[in-house]
């Protein structure tokens, strides 16, 4: 063990470190130094050298921490990961800036579980809870690399989190009705028989998208980032994505890599499509002509807002300005909510939507089955009355 101990004589007070040395008889070596900050840096230095108790590299910031983190996110990827998406590390950047907002005092090899819990503190106070939680789970990441990075031996933010969706904080997605999803339908067909050869052009492509993004729940960047050889005879797998940048990488998660069965309309769809691309297996189903992906944008302003006016299912906001009612992803909620309504398993939802856990199909989608529970009431009584039966006995009539 290195320690630091006060010395006063006549030429005044020093301040002495003892610490581990493998070249003295009593297995100690000694330094004097004239304040008490200067020591605890030598004796910081020389644990990091690997001649102290604690065998680490050397003692980083948790600002410098954050930096190395960026850098290997962005260049290297963490643990065998693939490097992060531009556009991720926008919001890595965003979340990076927030946490060397705070005071940290220490270096990250002397950060203990009470500092996590005064920053997470900190960050309900001054942050949106989102903003909050985002932020704590980065910072948790970056002190996992510096794990590995041999310049922390614990993590003292392990079990310490925000939990998402509080009590006051349910967010029900917006899901159109069935009627709404019948007038979009309709005018997507209505689109892509237009008497105007280039908008008819357009809407070839925009057509077997659509569906298939109505009735599979894939995200944009999904659709957008599929290549032509995962399209099989009656489904879709999902490898890959593309960001609203176009930039196609890897699924988000490993549960995102899924296939999903269709139905045979949009099957027969998407088949009549690529046949008439004449695609090779490495080509985007719904590439630009140079064989690039879609720019986000380019969809909204090109196919959604078109859509949007067509089916009449648009609104004005609070700043008099007309925006489409429901967001590309009002697709993918509708497809969920179809699935609760037939009953399906949620772990068989949560596997198509591609979440990597069940509670964020619950967060996502909870609210519609509490509005299931008249249903699963009577459930529960016709199946009490088929039990009891044969006692002579009614859940339904209380005897």
């Amino acid at each position: 063990m290195s320690d630091i101990r006060k010395r006063t004589g006549k030429t005044g007070t020093t301040y002495q470190v003892r610490y581990p040395s493998n070249v003295t008889k009593s297995g100690y070596a000694f330094k004097s130094f004239n304040t008490l900050k200067a020591a605890k840096r030598f004796r910081a230095e020389r644990v990091v050298e690997g001649t102290g108790e604690f065998g680490i590299r050397r003692p980083i910031s948790v600002f410098d921490a954050v930096d190395l983190w960026l850098n290997v996110c962005e260049n290297v990827g963490r643990d065998g990961r693939e490097k992060v998406e531009p556009q991720t590390m926008v919001e890595y950047r965003r979340r990076a800036k927030t946490i060397c907002e705070y005071p940290w005092g220490k270096y990250v090899h002397e950060l203990l579980p009470t500092d996590i819990i005064s920053f997470r503190c900190w960050l309900l106070e001054n942050k949106s809870r989102d903003l909050a939680r985002r932020c704590l789970s980065s910072f948790h990441s970056v002190l996992l690399e510096m794990m590995l990075q041999g310049y922390s031996k614990n993590d003292p933010a392990a079990g310490i989190s925000i939990k998402s969706g509080g009590r006051y904080e349910d967010k029900e997605v917006e899901i159109p009705s069935d009627f709404e999803m019948s007038e979009l339908y309709e005018a997507i067909d209505m689109l892509a028989s237009s008497v105007h050869s280039q908008k008819r052009e357009a809407w070839r492509k925009y057509r077997p998208m659509l569906y298939l993004a109505g009735f599979s729940g894939m995200r944009p960047s999904e659709y957008r980032g599929l290549p032509s050889r995962n399209l099989g005879p009656h489904a879709v797998t999902i490898t890959q994505r593309a960001d609203k940048t176009g930039i196609v990488g890897p699924v988000k998660s490993r549960a995102a890599k899924r296939e999903i069965a269709l139905p045979n309309v949009v099957s027969d769809m998407l088949h009549e499509w690529r046949d008439l691309g004449c695609f090779e297996d490495d080509d985007l189903l719904f590439g630009t002509a140079g064989g690039k992906p879609m720019l986000l944008t380019n969809l909204f302003y090109n196919a959604w807002l078109p859509l949007m006016r067509e089916a009449d299912l648009m609104q004005t906001d609070e700043n008099g300005h007309r925006r489409p009612r429901y967001s590309m992803y009002s697709l993918r909620h509708y497809y969920a909510s179809k699935l609760i309504e037939s009953n399906q398993d949620f772990k068989y939802i949560q596997k198509v939507m591609g979440h990597s856990k069940i509670e964020i199909t619950f967060n996502n989608y909870g609210h519609l089955i509490r509005g299931n529970e008249q249903a699963h009431k009577d459930a529960a009584n016709a199946l009490a009355d088929s039990v009891l039966k044969s006692c002579g006995k009614s859940v339904a009539s209380g005897g």
